[in-house]
């Protein structure tokens, strides 16, 4: 049976099988239970609830299934839609395409947000507690990383970065602050890699999906799109970085689409959340880390710890 890899999480395979016309999606049952298993198969349930509230806007879920050490789930093949991240990386575009992009992103992120839920009082808090402090307590418990951490500071692209142990006590204060008023469904990891987009339709398809966000707020999602739009992640992280001892790199350039994607998107976000949106920004590097370094990619993982350190560092101002 002829499979093609795709790209699809740290530690998942995912590959397209186009004789079958479905993407698949698989996880060891044994390896990592808690970031690989139980990450799979909250995904499948979110996708189920959500191909039942948002049609079209999800790809269906066709099939699962499971032997003693793998499981998979297998979701239609989205035909003429292409990742908004590859679209940025390789295609000539004019700035009204990208515009277009932008705006179609906003219509399926303001459909997606329109069920509200009932906010539960001190979910800020538990946010910060498990996706910022919990992440940065298992990612120290690793060798690869423990030392680094306890460095303090970095060289960051010709910059010196202080790391995130001096904003820990600030963020857990403005955490704690936060009125939790409104919530609603969210996609929980809406990175441009996670957005399809069809040039021909003119509308967006949402993959991968993330029920662990423990706060299910709107300004999450809009964070994770300034991941890969902003901070460029996705672009990055298809590339190497240079790491020497404390001192890292990004070597590389072209990012120009994604710069002027990110300029009609944050236009569109508002004024008075834009710092709450830019410690979240910040934040996602922080809880990705674990899921970084059990899959190995250690220099991408102190990298990207760094890069958060410095968005903290200007958001905590």
């Amino acid at each position: 049976m002829k499979t093609i890899s795709l790209k699809g999480g740290s530690l998942s395979r995912t590959y397209w099988m186009p004789d079958e016309k479905i993407v698949r999606k698989e996880i060891s049952r044994v390896e990592n239970r808690e970031y690989g298993f139980m990450r799979w198969y909250s995904q499948l349930k979110k996708l189920q609830e959500y191909n039942t509230l948002y049609p079209g806007l999800f790809p269906k879920v066709v099939n699962a299934d499971s032997n003693k050490t793998t499981a998979w789930f297998d979701l239609e093949y989205l035909e003429g839609f292409r990742d908004i991240k590859t679209i940025l990386t390789k295609d000539i575009l004019s700035e009204e395409q990208i515009f277009r992009m932008s705006k179609a992103v906003w219509k399926g992120l303001n459909t997606l947000h329109s069920i509200k839920k009932e906010p539960i009082p001190g979910a800020p808090r538990l946010y910060f507690d498990e996706e910022i402090d919990q992440k940065i307590a298992d990612a120290i418990s690793l060798p690869s990383f423990k030392d680094f951490f306890y460095r303090g500071t970095y060289g960051f692209n010709g910059d010196l970065v202080v790391g995130i142990g001096g904003y820990l006590h600030g963020l857990k204060e403005y955490f704690a602050e936060l009125e939790n008023d409104e919530e609603c469904n969210i996609h929980g990891n809406p990175t441009l890699e996670n957005i399809m987009y069809s040039f021909e339709e003119d509308r967006v398809v949402f993959i991968d999906v993330y029920d662990e966000s423990m706060w299910n707020t709107k300004y999450l999602d809009y964070a994770q799109v300034l991941q890969c739009s902003r901070s460029h992640y996705g672009f990055i992280n298809d590339r190497d970085v240079r790491v020497v001892g404390i001192d890292l790199f990004n070597p590389h350039g072209g990012t120009e689409h994604f710069d002027t994607f990110n300029k009609h998107f944050i236009s569109e976000l508002p004024e008075d959340k834009m710092k709450l949106i830019d410690i979240l920004e910040a934040s996602q590097f922080i809880r990705m880390l674990p899921f970084k370094l059990i899959a190995g990619d250690i220099n991408k993982a102190k990298y990207f710890y760094a890069h958060a350190c410095k968005l903290f560092s200007k958001a905590m101002k």
